[in-house]
């Protein structure tokens, strides 16, 4: 084992706490503060959120960026395929970052001896800060402890230079994020039925910190209209929508975990982080519009048939435009775990995480035949700031004239419209993906 150090205040003595936002350590007692290096500054975030507010022209909506619709197709990446969806986190890191697989498999529990009390105590090779149960002291590994440093121990992917160096911080602890876990699991039982993830839950979730990019998403989607109306055109609009720029964790998964909250983003440096993590650098190879499209084309069906009813398999066309924010790579805390290996209903895997920022927990429970998305409600006492994931209620809107006007027809929600994704409740959605008739399967369309 690498020679362990005291975190300890050099005034009073007592315990210090590493402050990720103000890359220093913080004694618990005193107040003592001290820069994690000595010429360290206190960096400021580079995240540049810029909103756009919507052009109002004699009372229309002027949706220009929205107006060329074109028809929706499911998009086509290799990752979303069976053959590479259904591969666990090690399997994925086996082929694409052999290296750090070997790390993950040999990571193992080691014996720390306290420089404070002289208790003994377990913790993981991994892991670069320690917390003593007997005194509540930290205790750091010397030479893992310099910031901007990144060990290969703990990151999956191309390497360091495609690390964000921003991020939330996570406020959840591990035995929060397994007991928010095993409360969805026990509220859903049908979802989860034949497969052991008690278990798994309990020995296999670990925290990840995981690169998403921050945008506003706009929408327009057309659906079959009622009556003598031809069709039905609704609006829609989510800010600070965040997006996956890897795949290790599962695309569709990450998408269904919001709200974040970009208000108390801080500069990320995994050399001083708690706990036993892994971090996963952006991945070059992600085609950032299609995972945009995969998970913009479940907004705007799930969207307008929580709050307009509408069948989510009748869009007939749409367009998006995702306004990506300035310097808008943000590392976010989630709390993972892959199908136990035991599984075996009718091919189906399961994921399930945990933002470890608000507690939601999530899962989608997928095969072949079929795919369900479990989401827990919000805790209600998560305080969220201004600069929080927030889906505006979507409007049906109606072409008026050039260039490019709408009126609004109606909104959702009558008379008490909603924010409908960052909202309380939780949701339970069960899909079967569409297949390809006979000639699309001949000629691959």
């Amino acid at each position: 084992m690498d020679e362990m150090f005291a975190i300890k205040c050099q005034n009073c003595g007592g315990p210090m706490y590493s402050h990720q936002a103000k890359r220093s350590f913080e004694c618990a007692y005193c107040g003592t503060v001290v820069p994690w290096q000595a010429d360290a500054g206190e960096p400021k975030s580079v995240l540049g959120i810029r909103h756009t507010p919507l052009t109002v022209v004699d009372g229309l909506l002027k949706l220009t960026h929205v107006s060329q619709l074109e028809r929706p197709e499911d998009p086509d990446w290799y990752f979303f395929n069976s053959y590479w969806r259904n591969q666990s986190v090690l399997e994925h890191l086996l082929w694409e970052d052999r290296g750090t697989a070997q790390e993950f498999q040999e990571a193992t529990h080691v014996s720390i001896p306290c420089p404070f009390c002289g208790a003994s105590f377990e913790g993981e090779s991994t892991q670069r800060v320690f917390e003593c149960p007997s005194c509540g002291n930290k205790i750091g590994v010397a030479d893992l402890l310099k910031p901007g440093t990144f060990s290969k121990r703990l990151t999956m992917g191309v390497g360091a230079e495609y690390m964000p160096e921003q991020g939330i911080p996570c406020e959840i602890t591990p035995q929060q994020a397994r007991a928010n876990a095993l409360q969805l699991v026990r509220q859903y039982p049908d979802a989860f039925a034949g497969h052991d993830v008690e278990d798994a839950i309990q020995n296999d979730m670990m925290l990840f910190y995981f690169p998403m990019a921050l945008a506003d998403l706009r929408m327009m989607a057309s659906f079959p209209g009622k009556g003598l109306s031809k069709e039905t055109l609704v609006y829609y609009e989510v800010l600070d929508w965040a997006y996956p720029r890897a795949n290790y964790l599962d695309v569709r998964l990450m998408g269904i975990l919001e709200p974040w909250d970009f208000g108390k983003v801080g500069p990320f440096d995994p050399a001083m982080q708690e706990g036993d993590f892994r971090v996963v650098s952006v991945d070059a190879s992600t085609k950032d519009q299609v995972v945009i499209d995969k998970l913009a084309l479940d907004i705007a069906g799930n969207d307008a048939e929580a709050v307009l009813g509408l069948n989510k398999k009748n869009i007939r066309a749409w367009a998006r435009k995702a306004r990506k924010h300035k310097d808008g790579l943000v590392m976010v805390p989630v709390y993972f775990v892959d199908r136990p290996a035991t599984d075996s209903r009718d091919g189906e895997q399961v994921r399930i995480a945990v933002n470890g920022q608000t507690g939601r927990a999530a899962a989608v429970v997928f095969s072949d035949k079929r795919e369900t998305h479990v989401v827990a409600p919000l805790n209600p006492n998560v305080m969220l700031s201004s600069e929080s994931t927030v889906h505006a209620t979507p409007i049906e809107v109606k072409y008026v004239k050039s260039p490019f006007l709408y009126q609004i027809v109606r909104r959702g929600g009558g008379e008490q419209p909603r924010q409908v994704a960052a909202a309380a409740e939780g949701s339970y959605r069960e899909e079967k993906p569409k297949r390809k008739g006979l000639l699309a399967a001949i000629f691959g369309k």
